[in-house]
């Protein structure tokens, strides 16, 4: 019987995005780098504009028996958070706008969320992670150049058009 795993969408509209993420252990093993958000799948905001990143604003979390680390894909995955074992808490990263653009972590970053887990081998290590992430979108800014921004951000210059 293998391992019971899954990814709950919670809500997924044109600016922010929760997911819930169970995982219990049966015989299977640790998770490695496993797809958990894929931003390309996520609703477009209002102009039809498609998701490129996420900024994780907050994050809850349940452990048992095992770690999860939350990546940010790219050449080489780069660690988002570290949630260490038989641990319970919460992070609120909201104050300064959530944690930095997941597509602009590592080398070709994605904007995907991925977990791998250690420590997963015996009967009752599972996971409950919670995410709630604010969306990113590339958008051009004039000359050719573009920049990521929040969905809920409003830029007020003329060079550059309202998501």
């Amino acid at each position: 019987m293998a391992d019971i795993t899954t990814s709950t969408t919670i809500i997924d509209n044109t600016h922010e995005c929760v997911f819930a993420f169970q995982y219990q252990y049966v015989d299977g093993g640790n998770e490695s780098a496993v797809a958990k958000i894929d931003v390309s799948s996520l609703a477009a905001n209002a102009n039809g504009e498609a998701c490129t990143g996420i900024r994780i604003v907050e994050c809850q979390w349940i452990l048992h028996g095992m770690t999860v680390e939350v990546l940010a894909d790219a050449d080489t995955d780069i660690i988002v958070l570290h949630l260490a074992e038989d641990q319970q808490g919460y992070q609120t990263f909201e104050k300064f706008g959530g944690l930095p653009n997941s597509a602009e972590y590592g080398a070709n970053g994605t904007g995907d969320i991925k977990f791998t887990t250690t420590g997963a081998g015996a009967a009752g290590d599972a996971y409950q992670v919670i995410i709630r992430a604010v969306k990113k979108i590339l958008i051009e800014v004039g000359h050719g150049s573009v920049r990521n921004r929040s969905v809920s951000s409003r830029c007020r210059r003329d060079h550059c058009r309202s998501i």
